[in-house]
């Protein structure tokens, strides 16, 4: 099963554009897509997990309006056997950009 985090920033220390180029420079693992326009950022982001001895993927969504920047973290796959047990890759992953994104002011809300 994924894992969903959302979070927000109000401070606004960086622009999403910087955030996303220094998050794809310093989170050591595979990109997979980088698309930008005016209103949204799409990031991810694959990477091998031997606990799982299967890929497991980081998809982020950045928007902002007036009263901040939102990302949605989404940590997939992983999942192996009929159950399909990712044996915590896929949170293992969205956890590492959850404190990424904290060293810019980013919040875990709802």
């Amino acid at each position: 099963m994924g894992n969903v985090v959302k979070m927000k920033c109000s401070s606004r220390l960086e622009t999403l554009d910087i955030i996303a180029d220094k998050m794809k420079e310093e989170f050591w693992t595979e990109s997979v897509c980088d698309e930008r326009n005016d209103k949204a950022i799409l990031l991810c982001f694959e990477e091998y997990y031997f606990r799982v001895s299967s890929y497991v993927a980081l998809t982020l969504m950045f928007t902002e309006d007036d009263n901040g920047q939102y990302v949605v973290i989404a940590g997939m796959g992983g999942g192996s056997g009929l159950s399909n047990i990712s044996w915590g890759a896929n949170k293992s992953f969205a956890k590492r950009a959850v404190k990424f994104l904290q060293q810019y002011g980013f919040e875990i809300y709802e």
